[in-house]
């Protein structure tokens, strides 16, 4: 919005004479100088207040709540809430609106933010989606993701929770959605890898033995396991260095410098790790990653931008495995 049509007729004239009187400054004296200085200061402070009482709170819109039909917020809803809020004392008010609420898939859901559709979203970082969107590069999990515990049946998590080596573990029949940038990873890295559409969808696949295993990340395999009254292997892990963003729609680029900064405050007065060892902590600490036997693996589609140097940004247990 241009400034010119924000001001008052009055202010015009300010500008104008403002203009005027700062051409003459060199043969004018102090109080002159000082006066022409106080009257730009009073008509900029008016411009921008009356710039900011036109444009209100900002608009934030997401889908970070428990499901498509609540309005509770999920735990990165609560960290988008937070960084909102340790934002406001510098970028003013602001609103967080339900979007469209649906269950897309990754991909649809990234189409969506390219059209302007959704404000953000949140997910794995790749070179692809640092294209379609703006990341803001702090890890939601601290690198957690990238540790992957297998989820399946009883009698495979069983037959399979004692391989110790990475010749066993190629021989494993693996499943991953095919949208998640873990598909590329693990496919990249000579596992075997039967491609998902939803981790809902194949969960009849799993029981019936197509494949064997469906590795997520430690901060989630646990509920969902549970959701689906299965097991997962207690003594392994897949590990790899990735990172989990929020990504902002290119049209908004406002609101990624904003969450930026808020991020930043919020890791800096340590109220980020507050809500991250509150909601998730006990997942982590559940997942008994000190006693499990990691197989590395490289991770080449991880973009060269990743804060990696930064350790304050990662959790202690994966800053080894990001390197």
């Amino acid at each position: 919005m241009k400034l010119s049509r924000l001001l008052l007729p009055a202010d015009v004239r300010y500008i104008s004479l403002i203009h005027r009187t700062l051409d003459g400054m060199p043969t004018m004296n102090l109080r002159h100088h000082l006066s022409a200085i106080r009257m730009m200061f009073a008509v900029l402070v008016a411009c921008l207040a009356q710039m900011a009482s036109a444009a209100g709170p900002l608009v934030v819109r997401h889908n970070f709540f428990l499901d498509q039909n609540s309005g509770t917020l999920n735990y990165k809803g609560e960290v988008l809430a937070l960084i909102l809020e340790k934002s406001k004392d510098k970028y003013g008010p602001y609103v967080m609106k339900k979007g469209a609420q649906q269950d897309w898939s990754q991909s649809q859901s990234y189409k969506q933010l390219e059209q302007g559709n959704l404000d953000l979203m949140s997910s794995m970082t790749n070179y692809a989606r640092e294209q379609s969107g703006l990341p803001v590069r702090y890890c939601l999990y601290k690198g957690l993701l990238g540790v992957r515990i297998g989820m399946g049946t009883f009698a495979n998590v069983t037959a399979l929770d004692g391989i110790q080596t990475r010749e066993e573990l190629n021989k494993v029949k693996l499943g991953q959605v095919f949208d998640w940038p873990d598909y590329d990873i693990q496919t990249e890295a000579g596992l075997q890898v039967l491609r998902l559409t939803s981790v809902a969808s194949s969960i009849e696949r799993l029981n019936s033995g197509v494949f064997q295993l469906l590795p997520l990340g430690i901060v989630e395999v646990a509920p969902i396991a549970k959701q689906y009254d299965l097991m997962t292997i207690s003594k392994w892990a897949i590990a790899y260095p990735t990172a989990y963003y929020f990504f902002v729609s290119k049209k908004r680029p406002e609101l990624a410098q904003r969450l930026e900064y808020g991020f930043e405050q919020a890791i800096r007065d340590h109220s980020f790790d507050q809500l991250f060892d509150r909601r998730i902590g006990p997942l982590v600490a559940a997942a008994d990653l000190d006693h499990r036997k990691l197989f590395h693996v490289r991770n080449p589609f991880l973009p060269k931008a990743t804060p990696l140097a930064r350790k304050e940004l990662w959790h202690p247990l994966v800053n080894g495995i990001l390197q």
